[in-house]
């Protein structure tokens, strides 16, 4: 007996060392732990709906019944959010849509996209000598990493303008740099230009030595860029606070663009102030930034196109493979689009 006891222990501590698998004793109904980015304003939502004063007297999710835990009081980059999903410490998580691409693929970490934060919102920064794509050749850019879709946006610019990435004498040299020291790296000379997300361009800017060249609209329109996605044990487990969760989301998604529309409103200064306690970047920064930024909760066609582009485009820059697609039980990438983008919450919580 004692031995059976044993192998069910075993076999359950090996079930739950499955990536994605949720800590269900750590699970509670009513209760919804989040991950999402330090400072990333295209995950405004989040601090939003967190706002009472924005709720009008409660918070949106409160308002929903929901209680919203914050293990980690925000984490460095989408890919840590992953990580948080892969051990079972967050229920649903904000984080850009190429780590959720390429950790689940990957990896195998079980999570599901359920709806969109936002579209576009990022720009190149460059000193101020830069005037033109010609005076990048020879010269260094940064990113915040090869799976971001700032790194893909920078890539795609280059080609546009005749360029590509490399060691040669007119070749570009992309490294990876922390976000949060894209700026230094300019200030100090090892780098010319950065693509980065709101609001550190906006707050590089602010700071001077440098401009925005291009915004990442002017690049690739309405592209793709930060998502809401859920552990897919706690999605089948907890579907009702999953849809609650989407219904506080849809609330602050549409209060931020009624805010946005008219900056003379209440609504407005709220929405910046904020934002403000959000970022800790001032208040002129936050109005360029967001002017910079379309917040978008629904999963529409141009999304899911977007989503197969980039994901064949990830294949291509061999920052994930092929064979992945049916390893993971896609039977090809039009599939993988449909089956792990899954918009039947979304749909729920807008009846």
């Amino acid at each position: 007996m004692k031995r059976f006891a044993l192998f069910l222990t075993v076999i359950l501590l090996m079930v739950c060392a499955i990536p994605g698998c949720v800590e269900e004793s750590k699970v509670k109904e009513g209760v919804v732990r989040i991950g999402y980015i330090t400072s990333d304003l295209h995950q405004l939502a989040y601090a939003v709906a967190k706002n009472s004063s924005a709720g009008g007297g409660k918070s949106m999710y409160e308002k929903q019944g929901l209680k919203v835990e914050d293990p980690y009081s925000g984490l460095a980059n989408g890919g840590l959010v992953m990580d948080r999903f892969a051990d079972g410490s967050i229920d649903m998580g904000f984080l850009g849509a190429p780590p959720a691409i390429t950790k689940h693929l990957n990896m195998g970490t079980n999570v599901k996209i359920i709806a969109q934060a936002n579209e576009i919102g990022s720009a190149l920064v460059v000193k101020k000598e830069i005037n033109s794509s010609t005076d990048l050749k020879g010269k260094t850019l940064a990113t915040p990493g090869h799976s971001t879709i700032q790194y893909f946006l920078l890539k795609t610019y280059l080609e546009m303008n005749g360029l590509k990435e490399g060691n040669g004498k007119d070749d570009v040299q992309i490294i990876d740099v922390q976000v949060g020291l894209l700026k230094s790296k300019l200030d100090s000379g090892d780098i010319v230009g950065f693509v980065s997300w709101e609001p550190f361009c906006a707050d590089a800017v602010a700071s001077g030595g440098c401009k925005i060249l291009v915004y990442s609209s002017e690049i690739w329109p309405s592209h793709l860029c930060c998502v809401l996605a859920v552990n897919g044990n706690y999605a089948k487990s907890h579907s009702s606070e999953v849809i609650k969760f989407l219904k506080a989301h849809i609330e602050a998604t549409k209060w931020m663009n009624e805010a946005l529309a008219d900056n003379t409103s209440y609504n407005y200064t709220l929405l910046v102030k904020i934002a403000t306690e959000f970022t800790g970047k001032n208040e002129s920064v936050i109005k360029e930034a967001l002017a910079n930024i379309r917040y978008k909760y629904t999963i529409d066609d141009n999304f899911r196109d977007s989503f197969k582009n980039y994901t064949n485009k990830l294949i291509a820059m061999n920052i994930t493979y092929s064979n992945l697609i049916s390893e993971r039980g896609y039977a090809s990438i039009d599939d993988f689009t449909n089956k792990y983008i899954d918009d039947k919450f979304l749909a729920k919580a807008e009846k």
